[in-house]
């Protein structure tokens, strides 16, 4: 982490490739430090690869990959084929997601998360390692989540290859401290309070840290933020309930909702996502929880926050809340953002 001011990413949006690699360009043109591609509808590998040819300079972050849906080794061969095709400047962003998009949509095996994502980063680590080595075989790996032999590989990796970084999206401490033990940085959730990553979030990633003697200041920290922005601050309110009603209808994040004083509100959002589609749970969200877990306000409002929030970070992705919003809403959101980050 950094006192510096923090750089500013963006995700990239669906498309085809020429509008995804125009997309990029774009981003690069209007100084942000990079680009992010998602994962639930596609693997967000295709989407950094266009981009890594359409830029020059634009880092390029997987931004999140689900650790559990496809094999380490294979989330391992794609960080090295990303990086080598955009010259160093790729980033996997991984993150355990919650276990019914695991189990339920991809099929795969929802095991703890945090020791299980902990054997996802030993794994890639191996395999860049030897990569990076220039090794002629691969150690076979055992441990409770993974055995793995690599025993009739031969690796053809190619020379120049680099470390690549790997970043841990969390919502909870544990993976925050998983993130300071093992990582090279931690992601933000967009729903993240400021109180909570203030109080919670850091001094975790730092208890991690501290536990294998590694500097916090190594670790890069991104914040990924919901910024609704309004002359009316209660319509800004209004705006960001959507993503609330979106995460807070999570059973498993109902935790991190009652720390919040907000546990009532998960189960009844919970109860409600059986049977009504999101657009109607929205008056289910009360303005409080709305302003707790988004950036509302007056451009004046939003900027003198995400100042304080960019003093405290390396790096952040603003995005307006993607739920239950008009799309000529969405684009308007997105340029009040981009004149609070560049002026413009």
């Amino acid at each position: 982490m950094t006192n510096q001011q923090a750089s500013a990413w963006a995700p990239l949006p669906k498309g085809t490739a020429s509008e995804i690699a125009e997309a990029a360009k774009a981003l690069e043109a209007k100084g942000y430090a990079g680009a992010i591609a998602n994962q639930v509808y596609s693997p967000p590998w295709s989407a950094m690869a266009i981009s890594a040819a359409a830029t020059t300079r634009l880092g390029l972050e997987a931004g999140i990959a689900m650790a559990f849906v496809r094999s380490p080794f294979e989330t391992a061969c794609a960080a090295l084929e990303l990086d080598r095709l955009s010259e160093g400047r790729f980033i996997l962003g991984l993150g355990t997601a919650p276990a019914p998009w695991t189990e339920q949509y991809f099929g795969e095996e929802f095991s703890p998360p945090v020791g299980r994502l902990r054997e996802v980063i030993d794994i890639i680590r191996l395999v860049n390692d030897a990569a990076v080595a220039g090794a002629p075989s691969l150690p076979a790996y055992r441990g409770d989540h993974y055995q793995i032999s690599f025993e009739s590989l031969v690796p053809t990796f190619g020379p120049d290859v680099r470390r690549v970084p790997i970043w841990i999206a969390s919502l909870r401490e544990k993976l925050c401290e998983l993130a300071g033990e093992t990582a090279d940085g931690l992601i933000g959730h967009p729903i993240w309070s400021t109180s909570w990553m203030f109080d919670t979030a850091l001094p975790a990633m730092e208890r991690g840290a501290a536990r294998v003697g590694r500097p916090v200041v190594d670790l890069h920290l991104q914040l990924w933020l919901t910024v609704s922005i309004d002359d009316d601050p209660t319509v800004a309110a209004r705006r960001a309930r959507g993503n609330v009603a979106f995460y807070g209808a999570i059973p498993s994040y109902r935790p991190y909702f009652e720390a919040h004083g907000f546990g009532e509100l998960n189960d009844t959002l919970a109860e409600a996502r059986r049977s009504l589609p999101l657009d109607q749970c929205l008056d289910l969200v009360p303005l409080e929880a709305a302003r707790t877990f988004a950036v509302c306000g007056t451009t004046d409002e939003v900027g003198q926050q995400l100042d304080r929030l960019m003093q405290r970070s390396n790096s952040v992705c603003v995005k307006p809340p993607t739920w239950c919003v008009e799309p000529e809403d969405l684009v308007h959101q997105h340029r009040r953002i981009e004149h609070v980050l560049f002026g413009r």
